[in-house]
């Protein structure tokens, strides 16, 4: 399958993801929109996936709101969206959400709970990667996924075929490198920001990788059915 990416920044790439695509034998078409902010239409895509990036659903440039037009196109067309990070953020306020700043930056590993059975293969507590301030409200008539104590939204999934994650199952040991590099001046000393030292230092959960290919995974076959 042919899956289209809008990409944000250098620095937040497909990570884990392209690891998936690789052994199922899908083909990736990146829409880098920090060179070119020209967005594919709907009608010529599959499933879509949108990444993370430093900058905020909220900002008044044309684009991000272009993006939210596809979103919502996409969902009209009943057609797969998965939204990490920024990208969930997007998905969320497409459908009429608020993003907001959190009480608290989230960044480095720290535990979510599984809040729902909709998917049996999740685990019930799981540690994962974060690197945001900003939160999503829960979508009207979104599923919540996870939560913890800093962030009570950490993933929703729409009718069946569209999922946010505010956090980042993709983490591979490259791709937190790169945050930590070219996102440096974000880390602080505030209660739920961890270190370089700490974040380097831990070791990346295998479940974490096998619930993003099962999502999607799941979100492939969605699109192949026409959920």
């Amino acid at each position: 399958m042919m899956i289209d990416v809008l990409q944000h920044v250098p620095f937040e790439d497909l990570a884990a993801i392209k690891e998936w695509g690789e052994e199922r034998n899908h083909s990736f078409r990146v829409h880098h929109l920090y060179e070119n902010t020209i967005l594919p239409e709907a009608k010529d895509i599959t499933l879509l996936i949108i990444l993370g990036g430093p900058m905020s659903a909220n900002d008044t440039d044309r684009w991000i709101e272009e993006e939210r037009t596809l979103i919502r196109q996409l969902m009209e067309q009943q057609k797969p969206v998965f939204g990490i990070c920024l990208g969930a953020q997007q998905i969320a306020k497409a459908l009429g959400a608020k993003v907001f700043q959190g009480e608290q930056k989230e960044v480095g590993w720290y535990p979510i709970q599984t809040v729902t059975t909709h998917f049996p293969f999740i685990p019930d507590k799981m540690t994962v990667f974060h690197w945001h301030g900003e939160q999503f409200s829960l979508p009207h008539g979104a599923t919540r996924l996870f939560g913890n104590e800093v962030c009570e939204n950490q993933g929703f999934i729409y009718r069946g075929n569209v999922i946010g994650l505010q956090f980042h199952f993709e983490t591979t040991r490259e791709s937190r490198e790169k945050l930590i590099v070219h996102d440096k001046d974000y880390l602080d000393d505030s209660a739920f920001v961890q270190s370089e030292e700490v974040m380097k230092a831990a070791v990346l959960p295998a479940e974490n990788v096998d619930v993003l290919y099962r999502l999607l995974d799941y979100l492939v076959q969605a699109a192949s059915e026409g959920v």
